[in-house]
């Protein structure tokens, strides 16, 4: 299996494909196979770049507090252990918050970045509450009611729900928890301006927790375009897999990616 070492923690990643580097990043209690559905597609003109973030799928767990922006620095870990240049990324939820910030550590390796339910800070009752619930499961010990949520939330079908749930019952919980007490210490709202590369924001018409980033963002980030899915909820890459990969396709198309992957790879 692809490894690489950084901060004390073994790291899982695949890699497939020729092209363009483009690094997924997935959500909270998932892994690298939230992308199942993305993969097939864009391996046939990029080199497609999936991996674990801390404490879920294959990667190993933190041994204390963290923040989102240790997690960039994971992300920058594997670049150059790919020996990448540049990248295009695209994020999906808490992911989003990872990709954010290394746009911000790193905007000269970023081409641009496709945030699929983001947010920049944990804010409104909805999402507060969220957060509280999941954390209240944790410390109660009930990590498989919390993995079942996980899978409810992203899955298509009764099939795709079981496929979740077994990936989420093995996300560490300590690190789930670690994830999201730094995601409520986050914030780049004042700082997304800085944010200069193209930028695709992606919702869902019932992701109501996180809506109200969609125009904020768009306000602030000089390239930022907007798209939403009628119909669906957070889960836009899963849930909406065809409708998600044209719009990312159609966006990769209009930013002209190069296809050379010399170029990019050092």
């Amino acid at each position: 299996m692809p490894r690489f070492e950084h901060a004390g923690i073994s790291h899982y990643y695949t890699i497939i494909g020729a092209g363009f580097p483009m690094i997924f990043i997935h959500g909270l209690g998932l892994n690298h196979q939230n992308w199942l559905g993305q993969v097939p597609v864009f391996k046939k003109n990029f080199t497609v770049i999936t991996y674990d973030v801390r404490g879920h799928g294959g990667t190993g767990a933190s041994q204390g507090p963290i923040e989102i922006k240790d997690l960039s620095c994971d992300l920058l870990a594997l670049c150059r252990q790919l020996k990448i240049e540049k990248a295009f990324l695209v994020a999906y939820s808490s992911g989003t918050l990872i990709a954010e910030q290394f746009a911000l550590d790193h905007p000269e390796m970023v081409a641009g970045l496709c945030l699929a339910g983001p947010y920049a800070r944990v804010h409104g009752a909805q999402m507060v509450m969220k957060n509280s619930l999941s954390k209240w499961l944790i410390n109660a010990r009930l990590h498989k009611l919390m993995a079942y949520s996980v899978a409810q939330s992203n899955a298509k079908n009764v099939v795709q729900r079981g496929f979740f749930y077994r990936i989420a019952k093995r996300a560490e919980p300590k690190e789930a928890l670690r994830i999201m007490q730094a995601s409520e210490r986050f914030l780049t709202t004042r700082e997304v301006s800085k944010i200069g590369c193209p930028v695709l924001l992606v919702y869902g018409t019932k992701d109501r927790a996180n809506e109200i980033f969609a125009k904020e963002f768009a306000s602030q980030m000089p390239n930022a375009q907007i798209s939403v899915i009628e119909g669906t909820n957070h889960a836009v890459a899963t849930r909406t897999c065809g409708a998600f990969n044209s719009i990312l396709s159609d966006f990769v198309e209009q930013i002209e990616l190069p296809v050379d992957p010399s170029l990019h790879f050092h």
